[in-house]
């Protein structure tokens, strides 16, 4: 039992936070071994070179929009082509079979019927209770 104690902390590496102290002479619970590994797998900033080269830049400025290049002006579409691309989207469209179209009818029916009494009942108890309050 001991030997596996002393297993399980050589394995966790060296806490930051305890300097050069060795976690040999610290036992951990899991949840501490869990914290410190997790402790050492975060990212860490870069060094001050790789920061310095970054903010080196390109070595030259960067163009303004009147300087760059110009984008080509899109065409407008013509009816024609527009009757066109619609056709061609509408034959990609996967249109409900008769049947589907009937139970989604029902369906729909049945929720807006619902919604239409949950509505007069709130209205005639809103209604209700105004009178009361004020009349």
């Amino acid at each position: 039992m001991a030997d596996d104690k002393d297993e399980a902390a050589a394995d966790v590496p060296a806490d930051p936070d305890l300097g050069d102290a060795e976690l040999d002479d610290v036992e951990l619970t899991e949840s501490e071994k869990v914290a410190v590994a997790a402790a050492q797998a975060r990212p860490t900033r870069k060094a001050a070179k790789a920061v310095e080269s970054s903010r080196s830049g390109k070595g030259r400025a960067t163009k303004k929009r009147s300087q760059g290049d110009e984008p080509e002006k899109k065409k407008r579409t013509t009816p024609a082509q527009f009757v066109r691309e619609a056709i061609a989207e509408l034959k990609k469209v996967v249109w409900p079979t008769w049947p589907q179209l009937q139970q989604y009818f029902v369906v729909v029916l049945v929720f807006v019927l619902i919604m239409i009494t949950y509505v007069f009942f709130l209205d005639l108890g809103l209604g209700a209770a105004i009178l009361k309050m004020f009349g």
